[in-house]
């Protein structure tokens, strides 16, 4: 759906909603008064805006790990067999609601209702189980040294006679298939649910013209850093690393793909009640400001946008010049069609 209409509904309604008082949680008694947390792993980000402060006002310490980042299967591992190697993580809205779907489900109830962020933030961005932290932006990042043209749809990016260059594209359905229908013609209204025949077929034409499947964030990053590729459809914020790098970077803004990143528990830890003390801690405008001003990535907390210089906020993927034409991804529709794309897309690949 397109999110145009509701973008400035959806800003107003953060910005003017009262903020309730503080919300206290006690914290809980553990030993360790310790937790560990997967975050996103861009540069210092996470402990600057979150970690550290956190540590000086409560004394508990965070330990920051980073994974692959759609570890749905790492988080079910650990809660299924007991093991916990983290606490909580941040993830997609879709793999939160994946797991939070699955049989008894893998993730915890926040049960912070009543922390002034969670009662700030707009419902398409939380559930019981699930508080967005950032909004993503899936766009297509260009070498403005090699293209002289600035791409202005999904289409453009398929079109390699027109526009010849090195290409790379995520080694993952997700996003990429919404890009391959768009590319195809395929209306953004109409985008869900996927034609996976569709897009796998339009995925065909762009194949041999693909010489990189990126795996991660930080390889996305460092192909346009390098200038290895030309064009590489990736997370703003991680375009914006190289382009804060000297990196002659560009986005393309249009028909960008909104997703929300955001904090969840893992069901069982013995750690859950200093897991709910953390992310309250965490929703507060000025310390997502801190953490959208590192990573380029939109804060959930409308406020937050308020507090950015101007200059870094035309940069968000929320600004009214970026946001105009950006579809916003079916998270429903993922976590339910997730395992099966994945095993029809891995089968493409190598095919």
């Amino acid at each position: 759906m397109s999110i145009r209409s509701d973008r400035r509904a959806l800003l107003a309604a953060a910005c003017g909603a009262v903020l309730a008082a503080p919300f206290a949680v006690t914290a809980a008694r553990s030993q360790a008064r310790r937790i560990v947390v997967r975050d996103l792993g861009i540069g210092t980000s996470f402990l600057d805006a979150y970690a550290r402060p956190f540590e000086a006002a409560t004394g508990i310490k965070v330990v920051p790990v980073t994974a692959q980042h759609e570890p749905a299967g790492l988080i079910r591992q650990m809660v299924e067999t007991r093991a916990y190697t983290w606490d909580m993580a941040i993830v997609s809205r879709a793999t939160a609601d994946q797991l939070a779907s699955e049989g008894g489900g893998h993730i915890e109830p926040l049960g912070i209702e009543a922390a002034a962020g969670f009662q700030a933030m707009p419902a398409m961005f939380k559930a019981p189980y699930y508080a967005a932290n950032d909004v993503v932006a899936t766009v297509l990042a260009y070498r403005t040294d090699k293209v002289r043209t600035p791409p202005r749809s999904w289409t453009d990016f398929w079109d390699v006679r027109g526009r010849p260059g090195a290409r790379a594209m995520r080694r993952f359905p997700f996003d990429t298939i919404e890009q391959a229908l768009l590319a195809d013609g395929v209306e953004p209204a109409k985008l869900y649910p996927c034609d996976f025949d569709r897009a796998f077929k339009s995925l065909d034409r762009i194949r041999r013209d693909v010489a990189v499947w990126w795996t991660s964030g930080a390889q996305s990053s460092q192909l346009l850093q390098s200038g290895e590729v030309d064009y590489c459809p990736t997370w703003n914020g991680r375009a914006q690393v190289a382009i804060n790098g000297g990196a002659p970077v560009a986005l393309m803004w249009e028909q960008a793909l909104w997703q929300t990143e955001g904090w969840v528990i893992l069901k069982g830890t013995p750690n859950a009640a200093l897991c709910r003390e953390f992310i309250a801690f965490a929703l507060d405008p000025a310390r997502q400001a801190v953490f959208a001003a590192a990573t380029g990535y939109g804060p959930s907390l409308a406020k937050a946008i308020d507090l950015l210089p101007e200059a870094t906020a035309k940069a968000m993927p929320t600004h009214p010049d970026n946001s105009r034409s950006a579809q916003l991804i079916d998270v429903a529709f993922w976590a339910k069609n997730r395992d099966r794309a994945a095993d029809l897309f891995n089968r493409w690949v190598v095919g």
